[in-house]
């Protein structure tokens, strides 16, 4: 009979049926195992899709970062391909294990299992060389590294610790922002005075930075300093020194990067990367601007759109406000609707002369003396501050000299509109530079609010306000803070949003210089080789007395609500935020003790707790 032909002896079925079972169970663990070193790297770093809602929310914000998005899609598309490939698998086995003999069937679910293990060759490769290739882009090869815990943490940029733990106060634009328009500045702020000539190729201080009467002066970028470049074409295409003009604020730490033609295209958005090299940057003794954990400088990316700003800054609050009494020890604020170039509103009164972009004058104004100070910019330049000068009238609980307005007078201010270059609202750059104030992409102020920027005969800002013979000495306390400081909830504060900025609402309006990344610190309990990969911000919204944002010139501003932006936390790291004492109100008062609605009476506030001594995080 020729079918007993084809009939497996019994012992043999039973013995491929074993050996079925042993290739499907190896085929399945090796798949399984796969998939769980994948799907991982996806779902464990807070949700795919939460991480992109975070970054759509905060767009131009800088709160992730791009290749770290990317990455993110290419992972999630792997580990669906995981999933399908152990399905098949399943299948495959269900094949062999039912096939009764037949060998059709088993053919056919030897042929699913070798597909299937090609394919599971094919995405462990994928995976693979996907995360060579991120890890090139940003910048040698990121850091991986461990929580300390036994969990692997994720991958992110290097050259970035220098903003914040570093050298660097700020920038813009933010880091990853996007929608930038072409016609933008680029700005670059330090915390040290920087040697000039190490940034701005051909300029010679005579020695003597503090005074630039003698300088032999020069716009031109050193382009071996400060790469700025499409990020498709890489450091080679950078723009040349007669691309790019260069100015800086009289403290020599603000730099702000003028491209001769408008980046990016009219068409499409284009990427960009800016690259602070260490081997050049000097600060102003000479020696390198970048060390220690971050030697390797600074670099960050921004994406411009395919619009020229053509819209003016406007004057969105001020204090104090208008027709307000205050305490002659306070510190004039104007906050602008978008960040503005520093070189235009900062700058120092002495003697009741000098810089006269922005004015405060007491009584009548007029041909009066100018009140001597300093005016500052800070809240990533949006926010320009006056300090008054000296002689001293008073001292603040850190023992601190404060300064005053003159007493019992009005005070008359004036922002002035820039002149504009034809009929604007771009403004003309003079032989001086701006004789007004004008945002990063050069447009004059709108100081009527009408939306067009008509010059300074038309669009100064005007306001006034009294001063008493009184010194408010009331340190700053703070209300709440977010995510909570108290000790009670310390094990409840394990799954915040690892995007959303650390925010501290005070009692009293901060002064916006005072609120920097030296006085309000995050320490990471992050492995060593992912210290050049942290960075944060400082800022500060302004709200009034129903906790409400101030929204217009005429909104009384009465608190102040601190925030740290920060590089994405990894996942089962501990972080711990810090304020200390040379924060300061808007009365100059210092933030010591420090103290909330529940600690008081110390020199430190741990966690919610008064401490005599240091604070020691658990």
């Amino acid at each position: 009979m020729l079918w007993n032909v084809f009939k497996p002896h019994q012992s043999s079925l039973s013995k491929r049926r074993r050996g079925s079972s042993r290739l499907f169970v190896v085929a399945f663990t090796i798949t399984a195992l796969v998939f769980s070193l994948i799907a991982p790297s996806v779902f464990a770093q807070s949700g795919a899709t939460e991480g992109l809602t975070a970054v759509g929310n905060s767009a131009g914000l800088g709160q992730s970062d791009l290749f770290q998005i990317i990455g993110r899609i290419i992972n999630i598309f792997l580990s669906f391909l995981g999933v399908i490939l152990l399905i098949i698998i399943i299948y495959a086995g269900y094949l062999w294990m039912t096939a009764g003999g037949d060998a059709a069937k088993v053919e056919k679910a030897k042929l699913w299992i070798r597909n299937a293990i090609i394919g599971l060759a094919i995405i462990v490769s994928a995976y693979a060389i996907t995360q060579f290739i991120l890890k090139a882009l940003t910048g040698d090869g990121g850091n991986t590294g461990n929580s300390g815990s036994g969990q692997t943490v994720q991958v992110f940029p290097d050259l970035s610790g220098s903003l914040g733990g570093g050298i660097i106060e700020s920038h813009f634009p933010p880091r990853d922002a996007t929608g930038i328009p072409r016609n933008t500045a680029i700005i670059v702020t330090f915390k040290k005075a920087m040697k000039i000539s190490s940034i701005i190729a051909g300029y010679n201080d005579a020695g003597t930075p503090a005074d630039r009467s003698d300088d032999t002066v020069s716009e031109a970028l050193n382009a071996s300093a400060v790469k700025i470049y499409r990020t498709s074409g890489g450091e080679s295409t950078a723009l040349t020194s007669a691309q790019v003009r260069v100015h800086f604020t009289d403290d020599r730490k603000t730099f702000v990067f003028r491209p001769v033609d408008y980046l990016g295209s009219a068409t499409e958005n284009v990427d960009y990367t800016v690259a602070l090299k260490a081997d050049a940057i000097q600060l102003e003794n000479g020696r390198p601007a970048f060390a220690g954990s971050y030697a390797s400088g600074y670099k960050w990316a921004f994406q411009t759109s395919t619009v020229i700003d053509t819209t003016p800054p406007q004057v969105m609050s001020v204090f104090p406000s208008l027709n307000q009494t205050v305490a002659k020890n306070v510190i004039t604020q104007i906050v602008f609707s978008e960040a503005v170039d520093p070189t235009a509103v900062t700058g120092i009164v002495k003697n009741g002369r000098g810089f006269n972009n922005i004015r405060l004058q007491p009584g009548d104004g007029g041909n009066l003396p100018l009140i001597d100070g300093e005016y500052k910019i800070s809240n990533q330049y949006k926010t320009v501050e006056f300090v008054p000068g000296p002689p001293a009238c008073g001292v603040n609980t850190c023992g601190e000299e404060v300064f005053c307005l003159p007493g019992a007078t009005r005070v008359n201010g004036l922002v002035h509109a820039a002149t504009l270059d034809g009929t604007g609202p771009a403004a003309a750059f003079l032989a001086a530079g701006y004789d007004g104030v004008v945002d990063v992409a050069g447009n004059s102020l709108d100081g009527n609010h009408d939306g067009v920027a008509g010059g300074p005969e038309g669009d100064n800002f005007t306001w006034n306000f009294m001063t008493t013979d009184q010194v408010n000495l009331t340190p700053p306390h703070i209300e709440v803070t977010t995510p909570p400081a108290d000790r009670g909830d310390y094990a409840g504060r394990s799954n915040i949003d690892p995007f959303a900025p650390i925010r501290v609402r005070f009692d009293s309006i901060l002064q916006g210089s005072s609120f920097n990344t030296d006085s309000a610190t995050i320490t990471t309990h992050e492995p060593s080789n992912m210290v050049d990969t942290f960075w944060w911000t400082a800022g500060q919204d302004f709200l009034k007395a129903d906790n409400q944002p101030v929204a217009s010139p005429t909104d009384v501003a009465v608190k102040g609500e601190a925030y740290l932006m920060h590089r994405q936390f990894a996942t089962s790291t501990r972080y711990d935020p810090y304020l200390n004492s040379s924060i300061r109100n808007v009365y100059q008062n210092c933030f010591s003790p420090v103290a909330s609605a529940v600690c008081t009476g110390s020199p430190n506030c741990c966690l919610n707790e008064s401490s005599g001594d240091a604070c020691v995080f658990p």
